[in-house]
This record gives structure tokens, sequence and C-alpha cells, in this order.
């Protein structure tokens, strides 16, 4: 599991958190101002990955996604993927949640 910093298509600096096998299991849920923020968000969510409440909601097609939030309201993460379930939903938070702090990178 390893963190990338890098630019999206439009060219906008964010985080991903990547799975050995190159699966995408979260990212930052935004785009910042320059890979040194993003960098610098990505490093905190890794070293801080126990603190933020992690939610799962379902969308309107009935499809469940998790988010990390900090205190404030502020959104640190959603998962890379859609899950068919809340149960799955959950299960991917939780593994983020214990083995972000081990990945490699920021």
């Amino acid at each position: 599991m390893r963190f990338v910093v890098e630019t999206n298509l439009a060219s906008s600096p964010a985080w991903w958190l990547v799975d050995d096998d190159d699966h995408i299991l979260a990212w930052a849920g935004r785009t910042f101002g320059s890979l040194a923020y993003a960098d610098q968000a990505a490093h905190d969510f890794r070293v801080n990955t126990e603190d933020p409440d992690y939610r799962v909601r379902a969308s309107a097609g009935g499809d469940w996604q998790w988010a990390a939030w900090r205190p404030g309201g502020v959104r640190v993460a959603v998962s890379g993927d859609w899950f068919p379930s809340e149960e799955a939903a959950s299960d991917a938070a939780r593994r983020v949640r214990q083995q972000a702090c081990t990945a490699i990178g920021p």
C-alpha cells in the first residue's frame, strides 16, 4: 500500500492511496493548490488515520461509499470505489483506518 501524490487529468494536485495491485483504495476527495499541499494532506492523513470519523452513505442508485471527516466538517478522504452494500463500504473504511498508517509515502 502506498500514497501517490500527483496531478489528475485536469492538472490539479491530489493524493491517492493505492493497494499493491494498483487498486485505488482512497483519495483526498478534493484537489489542492499545489503538489506540496497535496503531499502534506496525504502525510497528515497517514499519521492521523485513526482520528477521522469514517461514515458510509448510499447513492441514489443504491451503491455505498465511505468518507473520513475531521471535526468541524472537514472531509479528508473518500473511498476509491463505490460498494454494493453498507457492510462492504464499512469493511473498506475499516481496512484503510487500520492499514493506511503503514503505507509508503508522505
